[in-house]
């Protein structure tokens, strides 16, 4: 009976091994991997090339989900939406006062033109009146 009780124990903790090494092999590598990919992104961010970035992100959630590099690819993605969604609401807003300015100034120039178009048209002076002439005097001739 202890011989049957030992073996069915050795079973038990020899399967458990080798689930453990099982899960160790499949997911080891995988692990590696998305860590890799990981810190090519975080380089990729830190060179401003985020369209790269976001490419590298992505493929680490799709192949690897199961990793703690899916889980900060996944924050990553989402901290480099929310930076670009900024950096676009302030392009947008320095536009928007651009607009304003200018519209602000064709609005100005409009008046001006209204105001210009509003006066009377100068008429010209009259001419001087031109210097008499003077009769030029024939002389007689003596003979």
């Amino acid at each position: 009976m202890r011989v049957r009780t030992l073996l069915i124990v050795t079973a038990i903790v020899s399967m458990a091994i080798g689930a453990v090494v099982l899960y160790l092999v499949l997911t080891v590598p995988n692990d590696l991997q998305a860590a890799a990919l990981m810190k090519t992104a975080r380089r990729q961010i830190a060179d401003g090339e985020n369209d790269r970035a976001r490419a590298s992100l992505s493929r680490i959630v799709q192949q690897y989900p199961r990793t703690d590099a899916a889980a900060a690819a996944t924050v990553a993605l989402s901290s480099l939406e929310d930076n670009e969604r900024r950096k676009l609401v302030a392009n947008l807003n320095a536009l928007r006062a651009a607009s304003d300015a200018q519209q602000k100034q064709i609005a100005a120039l409009g008046q001006r033109v209204d105001e210009i178009a509003a006066r009377p048209i100068p008429q010209p002076a009259p001419p001087p009146p031109a210097p008499a002439k003077k009769k030029p005097v024939r002389r007689r001739h003596r003979r």
